[in-house]
């Protein structure tokens, strides 16, 4: 049986996410940052001031200021403001300059993902309002607060790179009549690339808990977080795709995590009683290599609901999680096949797993006990379950204007990372010579090819194989194929740069089928020879350079390459 729900996480892991998402404004803080301080009329639990507040002081610890909002208005980019435990009834904070790190009296001790977070609760910096980064304000962070936003419809929200959003607590009175959220993230108008760390995060009884729905965000982190009473989603990825969604918790909400979007991992999260279901991959042309492992998916409504249908939705899968206790452990409408094989379904008896099991959904083969090996992240069974990771179906090569075509399809993937592509010319040594990234989860055939460009082994056998790597680092190699280049002819391979200044030098590449005589001219547009000239070129590459006359021609001319009946014409275009 399942040995717990949810554990405590290790410390270090935040610790090192916080790190990573500060340093920049750790560096301004080290050189030309300024510290300011806030307080309200109240002493008690405060830790950065021994003083009342007055918008007429300073902003030192001595002599804090009474506003959040004044203190941000003196505040520079790069400096950080402390708020000391009280309330402050302000309404809502703009932070309008990047840069900025604007810190609770509680920053650095994690509000989630646990239900009470220990050391939270009381003697907080309570902000009654909402905490807004501005549009296209980057590394900005907020840490240690409580948002009482009340009927309002956000708590924080984040619209700029390197947004950090920490160690708080968001909650207010579910509004079903907007879009309410607790912790939003947000495109801008125009569209601008944005990137969040949302990490040990609390949120509770709104209609949304955490939102991304910006469409150009880099790849983020949503980790750590609890969200529990939110009339609809606890989480919610609609625009943008690519992220890490790590160790949450989602209970008891509407519905526990909705993806629209693809190439998510989502890992290691608790997702359980949910009243409608706990995961939804809502079908859109771009729902596609969404990776569900090593999750607790228990007592929702359905477990995990592909919903509608679309040609594009494919290539998501679910493997290595424990799916239990749902009305419905795993139900699909997506016409293609969902690929859930490796989990706990509670069950070791597969008509009992079927049974909870509705739409084209592969679960074979499935786990056979439910016993949790790891103290720390999530289900991870002791039992051994291997799901190929490719199942490769043909690997060929073909040759065109001297280069080498490589071709392979693959009938299914799972958890793949890329494809290695190698080279030999003797079949024994092998080089690396380029990488192609794999689908990551697919139960349908894709097709993958790659170009070797000119390798000139002219007359005897070129090797090639692939060495397929899995997204935990193992790899497994195809079968070595091999393919012989003829030498039938010279071949331009580059000229550059085109267009060229007269009186600068064109170099020229081109391969040669043997030891010959090659003659290199220069006809302008109406057919007059400007440069003429003979080389002795070599069998194989020939690189050479040519010193454009002062007088040729400008506009474009056509370089001629002769060797014995064979002409190649290449344009250049000289000013």
């Amino acid at each position: 049986m399942i040995q717990k729900l949810h554990k405590k996480q290790p410390r270090f892991r935040y610790t090192r996410n916080l790190l990573l998402a500060t340093m920049g404004t750790l560096f301004l803080n080290s050189t030309m940052a300024t510290n300011w301080y806030v307080n309200d009329n109240s002493l008690t639990g405060d830790v950065f001031t021994s003083a009342v507040g007055d918008d007429l002081n300073p902003g030192t610890i001595a002599a804090p200021f009474a506003t959040i909002s004044f203190a941000l208005t003196t505040a520079a980019a790069g400096d950080t403001i402390y708020v000391d435990a009280g309330t402050y009834p302000s309404g809502d904070i703009l932070i309008s300059k990047s840069g900025i790190v604007l810190r609770g009296v509680k920053f650095g001790v994690s509000a989630g993902p646990e239900a009470n977070p220990v050391g939270r609760g009381t003697d907080e910096t309570i902000v009654q309002a909402g905490i807004y980064y501005g549009q296209s304000r980057d590394n900005i962070v907020v840490d240690g607060f409580t948002v009482d936003m009340g009927t309002l419809t956000r708590g924080i929200e984040a619209r700029g790179l390197n947004s950090v959003i920490i160690n708080n607590i968001v909650f207010g009175t579910v509004n079903p009549l907007v879009q309410q959220v607790g912790i939003l993230t947000r495109a801008n108008a125009p569209n601008r690339t944005h990137s969040y760390l949302v990490s040990h995060n609390n949120v509770r009884n709104l209609r949304y808990g955490i939102y991304m729905d910006g469409n150009t965000e880099n790849p983020s982190e949503i980790s750590y977080n609890y969200v529990t009473g939110c009339l609809t989603d606890g989480y919610s990825f609609t625009a943008s795709d690519g992220h890490h969604i790590k160790a949450n918790v989602s209970v008891n909400n509407g519905r526990g995590m909705e993806f629209s979007k693809g190439n998510n991992l989502i890992e290691q999260n608790t997702v359980t009683g949910n009243a409608i279901l706990g995961i939804r991959l809502a079908a859109s042309p771009a729902l596609s290599g969404n990776v569900i492992v090593n999750n607790f998916i228990t007592n929702n409504g359905v477990g995990i609901f592909l919903t509608e249908d679309d040609g594009g939705a494919t290539g998501n899968a679910a493997n290595y999680n424990s799916i239990t206790g749902n009305f419905l452990n795993i139900s699909s409408t997506h016409s293609a096949e969902f690929n859930a094989d490796c989990n706990w379904y509670g069950s070791v008896v597969a008509a009992v797993i079927a049974g909870q099991i509705n739409g084209n959904v592969d679960f074979n083969p499935f786990l056979n006990d439910g016993v949790d090996t790891d103290p720390v992240d999530g289900f991870q069974p002791i039992t051994t379950c291997i799901v190929q990771p490719v199942v490769l179906t043909s690997f060929t090569a073909s040759v065109k204007n001297y280069d080498v075509l490589l071709n392979w399809q693959t009938a299914s993937e799972v958890n793949s990372s890329h494809f290695s592509i190698e080279r030999s010319l003797d079949g024994q040594t092998f080089a690396g010579i380029g990488r192609v990234n794999a689908q990551g989860f697919s139960s349908v055939k894709v097709n993958y090819n790659f170009t070797d460009n000119k390798p000139v082994n002219f007359d005897k056998p070129t090797y090639y194989r692939i060495n397929m790597v899995d997204r935990d680092g193992t790899s497994k190699y195809t079968k070595i194929i091999s393919i012989i280049l003829k030498a039938n002819g010279s071949f331009v391979q580059s000229v550059y740069p085109n267009p060229v200044e007269a009186g600068k030098t064109l170099h020229t590449s081109f391969i040669a089928d043997a030891a010959q005589t090659v003659s290199i001219s220069f006809v302008n547009a109406v057919g007059q020879v400007s440069y003429n000239q003979h080389f002795q070129a070599a069998k194989g590459i020939n690189d050479f350079k040519i010193a454009i006359p002062a007088g040729v021609s400008t506009g474009v001319n056509f370089l001629l390459i002769r060797s014995g009946t064979d002409l190649k014409k290449v344009p250049v275009y000289i000013h």
